[in-house]
C-alpha cells in the first residue's frame, strides 16, 4: 500500500540513509563454497556466551560485519545493524543493548559453544558448534562453574568448520539457530551462511563476530514482528522515546507502529530490504547463482567463557 502521508525526518537520518545506500554492492557471482571436512581428532572445549553485542551504531555495524556471500572483493554485510542504527538514530533513547544484557546476565538467553580442536593456538581443522541452552533458575556466574544444559527441543546446528592461527579462529559457512532479546522481546531466528571469527583460548573467547543471514520469510515472520512489538511496548512505557518514534514511523497517526509502516518508511526501506543472494532457484544454499536477493545479513559481537554441560560427542 502506498503512503498517503508526508512527514519530516531529521538530517542525521538522511545522512545515515545515504550511507546505507552507498554500502550496497552488486550481486556476487561467487560459486557455492566447498564444504570442509569436520576434524577427525581433537578435544571438545565448552563455553557459554557471557556478552552478546547488538549493533546500534555505524561503527558497530561495520565492526561486527563479515563477508557472508564470499564475494571476491571481501565486502562485509550487516543489514541488521543498518536497520537498528537507523532506528536508534530516530529515537536515541531506545535501550537495545541493555535488554540483551539483562537476558544474558539473568539466564534467560543461554548460548552454548563447543569448539573441537587439537591445539587452541594453531590448528588447520577446527569445528565450532552453537547450541541453544535451557534457561537457568538463577543468574549464571560466568566463572567456569556454571552447570548448564542444552535445550533438547532446539534444532541441531551444523558445525562451523575453520582453522585457528595464533589463537584466532576463522570459519564458515554453517547454520545456527540463535536467540535474541530485541527491545525486551525474545525471538529465535535460523541463520544460513553462518561465519564466525574470534580470538580463542582455554579461558574463553574475545573479539567474537558472528555473521549469518535470514531468509526473507524468516525476517518478515520472526525478526520484524519482534521489533515492531518491542517498539510499541516502548511507546506505551516511555513517553520521551515514544515522541520521536511516532513522529518518524507512525504515518497514519494512530499511536501504533505497524509492520507495514516499518517496511514502507522511506528512511528504513533500504536497511529493510534483502541484500544477499545466498539461495539458488531450488532454495539450496548456493551464493550468487540466480541474481535474486533473498536474504538479510546479520552481524553480532560476542565473548564467551568456560562452562560445564554435556554436548554431542562428549
Amino acid at each position: 500500500m502506498k503512503m498517503k502521508n508526508v512527514f519530516v525526518v531529521n538530517t542525521s537520518l538522511i545522512l545515515l540513509l545515504l550511507a546505507a545506500c552507498s554500502a550496497l554492492k552488486p550481486t556476487s557471482t561467487q560459486s557455492a563454497p566447498t564444504a570442509e571436512a569436520l576434524p577427525v581428532t581433537g578435544v571438545q572445549y565448552h563455553f557459554v556466551t557471557n556478552k552478546l553485542l547488538i549493533p546500534t551504531t555505524q561503527a558497530q555495524t561495520q565492526a561486527f560485519a563479515l563477508n557472508l556471500d564470499g564475494n571476491a572483493q571481501n565486502q562485509t554485510d550487516n543489514k541488521f545493524g543498518e536497520l537498528l542504527t537507523l532506528l536508534t538514530s530516530a529515537a536515541p533513547g531506545l535501550q537495545v543493548q541493555s535488554t540483551v544484557d539483562q537476558a544474558v546476565n539473568g539466564g534467560q538467553l543461554v548460548s552454548l559453544q563447543v569448539v573441537k580442536a587439537d591445539d587452541l593456538q594453531n590448528d588447520p581443522s577446527v569445528s565450532w558448534s552453537i547450541f541453544e541452552g535451557q534457561r537457568t533458575q538463577s543468574a549464571p556466574k560466568f566463572d567456569g562453574t556454571d552447570q548448564l544444559m542444552l535445550d533438547p527441543n532446539a534444532p541441531a546446528s551444523s558445525p562451523i568448520v575453520g582453522s585457528l592461527t595464533n589463537g584466532h579462529f576463522t570459519g564458515g559457512p554453517g547454520t545456527a539457530r540463535i536467540q535474541l532479546y530485541l527491545l525486551g522481546q525474545p525471538v529465535e531466528v535460523d541463520l544460513i551462511g553462518v561465519r564466525l571469527e574470534a580470538d580463542l583460548s582455554a579461558k574463553g573467547c574475545t573479539n567474537g563476530k558472528l555473521g549469518g543471514a535470514l531468509t526473507v520469510d524468516e525476517f518478515r515472520s520472526k525478526l520484524l514482528p519482534a521489533i515492531v512489538v518491542g517498539l510499541n511496548q516502548v511507546i506505551k512505557t516511555d513517553p520521551t522515546v515514544a515522541a520521536p518514534l511516532l513522529q518518524t514511523l507512525d504515518t497514519d497517526h494512530n499511536g501504533i507502529i505497524s509492520i507495514q509502516e516499518i517496511e514502507n518508511n522511506p528512511v528504513l526501506i533500504v536497511a529493510g530490504s534483502p541484500d544477499l543472494d545466498l539461495l539458488d532457484a531450488s532454495g539450496k544454499f548456493n551464493p550468487g547463482q540466480d541474481g535474486v536477493k533473498d536474504s538479510y545479513s546479520m552481524g553480532l559481537g560476542f565473548t564467551c567463557v568456560p562452562a560445564k554441560f554435556t554436548a554431542p560427542g562428549d
